[in-house]
């Protein structure tokens, strides 16, 4: 019987963003011929935990861990269960799994450790984890970074050899609609251009900005619907400031949608995304692979993703007049909208897939476990 090399994902939580998505896209879609994969989280599951159960993903618990109560030594129990399960190689994805799977890889020098920095605002990080990845960030076999933007901030921050970090991009599938009964209500009776901002609402995501571009937008007299799809503790905020503006009758906040990009993207005419820092953006591929014409800021990967005025159009962040000006364009024109959105469309199936990632990482696995495992002639 041919043994394959055994991977372990290694987690935080398991509740939705970027990182949890890449993790779970990875896991599902991984060559079961030449590798075991099985994820692991230590400290909550969430519903990107329970997707991975339904698709016959192996999710373990981490052996001892008492979850819910605060534990500073689950190295020791993701050691345990590195080793009763043989595990070759651990890949992590956030700050918790990366100091566990350092320390598991210095006790044991024969594990292989690959590390994907998810964090978009480098070089602005919290104090304590600027410490921690500094000292620890040659401890790992390989490091990757999501995007070309965040690697070189990465390599400048640490001065990491322009070797040692390397980039390979994130992917997507296109998504599936089935619209939300809340998204069906918001857009039953519209025959506006809809337009779909889907975030956690937090600062990063700059929606004040696209609020006030709305505002702008009403001005001039263009008629539109802005659905913001998502929650977060500027919900209030925000639904202050749409009041504020005279936006009641044209924005729409919708709150937590699950599984939104099969759920909410599909009903939008234009996407659009007013981060303020991005590493990169799933939901940018997630509209691309939809085809949907889009304007977002110039941020992080985006424009290395979207291609201005081809595939998109990109603007500046916190310039609410630049996004309103990218906006009316989509708004007047619907050729403008069709072209964009197939460019987007195609130029995902180029680059941007599930598959041209998992290759990657793949190569990756192949890369750093050829000394234990090596390919036949």
């Amino acid at each position: 019987m041919k043994v394959r090399p055994r991977i372990l994902i290694v987690a935080s939580t398991l509740h939705v963003g970027g990182a949890e998505r890449v993790m779970a896209a990875l896991s599902s879609n991984i060559d079961r011929a030449r590798f075991d994969v099985s994820v692991v989280y230590l400290k909550e599951n969430g519903v990107v935990g329970e997707e991975m159960t339904r698709n016959g993903i192996e999710l373990l618990p981490l052996p001892g861990r008492e979850y819910g109560k605060r534990d500073r030594l689950t190295f020791l129990k993701l050691r345990r269960l590195i080793r009763s399960r043989a595990f070759d190689l651990v890949h992590t994805h956030d700050m918790h799994g990366f100091i566990d799977a350092c320390a598991n890889r210095l006790i044991a020098p024969g594990l292989r450790h690959v590390h994907t920095f998810h964090f978009g605002n480098y070089p602005h990080r919290e104090a304590s984890y600027r410490r921690l990845e500094r000292l620890l960030w040659r401890v790992p076999d390989a490091l990757v970074a999501v995007g070309h933007a965040q690697a070189d901030s990465i390599r400048s921050l640490y001065r990491i050899p322009a070797d040692r970090l390397r980039v390979l991009w994130n992917g997507v599938d296109a998504p599936q609609p089935r619209l939300a009964p809340a998204v069906v209500d918001a857009t039953r009776d519209c025959t506006d251009p809809v337009i779909a901002s889907i975030s956690t609402l937090i600062e990063q995501k700059g929606l004040h900005h696209l609020l006030a571009a709305a505002a702008m937008l009403r001005t001039q007299g263009a008629r539109f619907r802005l659905l913001i799809v998502g929650n977060g503790h500027l919900r209030e905020p925000l639904e202050a400031q749409a009041r504020s503006l005279g936006l009641c009758d044209s924005v729409r906040f919708l709150g937590w949608v699950p599984e939104a990009s099969d759920c909410a993207l599909p009903a939008c005419d234009i996407f659009v995304q007013s981060s303020l820092w991005e590493a990169m953006s799933v939901v940018v591929l997630e509209a691309m692979a939809r085809g949907k014409p889009m304007v977002i800021t110039r941020v992080g990967e985006n424009p290395y993703v979207i291609d201005d005025g081809r595939t998109g159009i990109t603007v500046p962040a916190a310039d609410p007049t630049a996004l309103a000006q990218g906006l009316a364009r989509l708004i007047e024109s619907a050729p403008l909208r069709e072209s964009l959105g197939a460019a987007a469309r195609a130029r995902h199936a180029e680059q941007f897939t599930v598959q041209h990632m998992v290759r990657s990482y793949e190569a990756l696995y192949a890369e750093l476990l050829a000394h234990k495992y090596p390919r036949p002639a």
